[in-house]
């Protein structure tokens, strides 16, 4: 019922604000979970997993212009901690959605198991990560870029679920070209 153009602006902000406080406290309740719940393995479904974590952002800006491609190993038994494995994946897949090129944006997502190992890869090709912010990327807060708009926890909470899975996550970015950040699991 605002017309007021000032009073509307206001609203916007206060309102991205809110949203910006929410992921936070979001962020930090899902830290506290990872860092002291017990891990309940089950058999996992990648394709749902994939299908879901992408239709999750499809509220985000220039989600309809992206090409998504899944590459999931057929037949892949993999039994791990469900909620880890979607924190990975969606922390992984939201960066791509938000970075993305505006041109001919693309996001593969691979998922395979190779030398005893479970990969997940998230190739994308966005805007990419400065050389120098690469080895920052996954502290706590940090955030490579002062157009993100996110919280800062998102690769945080990645890195923290990698570990409790005993697994390792690598990165390959070049600026303007993209971002591959690879998740290596124990079988």
């Amino acid at each position: 019922d605002i017309k007021d153009s000032l009073a509307l602006d206001y609203i916007d902000k206060q309102e991205k604000q809110v949203e910006r406080l929410n992921h936070i406290i979001s962020g930090l309740i899902n830290l506290t979970q990872l860092n002291h719940g017990d891990l309940e393995k089950e058999k996992i479904d990648f394709h749902k997993m994939v299908d879901e974590c992408i239709t999750s952002f499809n509220n985000l800006p220039n989600f309809a212009a992206i090409a998504f491609k899944k590459e999931i190993e057929p037949d892949l038994e993999f039994n791990s901690a469900w909620t880890l494995l979607t924190a990975i994946l969606q922390n992984l897949l939201e960066n791509a959605i938000k970075y993305s090129s505006k041109n001919s944006p693309y996001v593969i997502v691979r998922v395979f198991s190779a030398s005893n190992h479970l990969f997940i890869e998230v190739v994308d090709n966005g805007q990419g990560i400065l050389l120098e912010h690469q080895p920052k990327i996954f502290e706590m807060f940090f955030r490579a870029t002062k157009n993100a708009s996110g919280s800062g926890l998102g690769l945080y909470i990645l890195k923290r679920s990698v570990d409790r899975l005993n697994g390792t996550v690598t990165l390959k970015s070049e600026v303007g070209l993209g971002s591959t950040f690879t998740v290596r699991l124990p079988l």
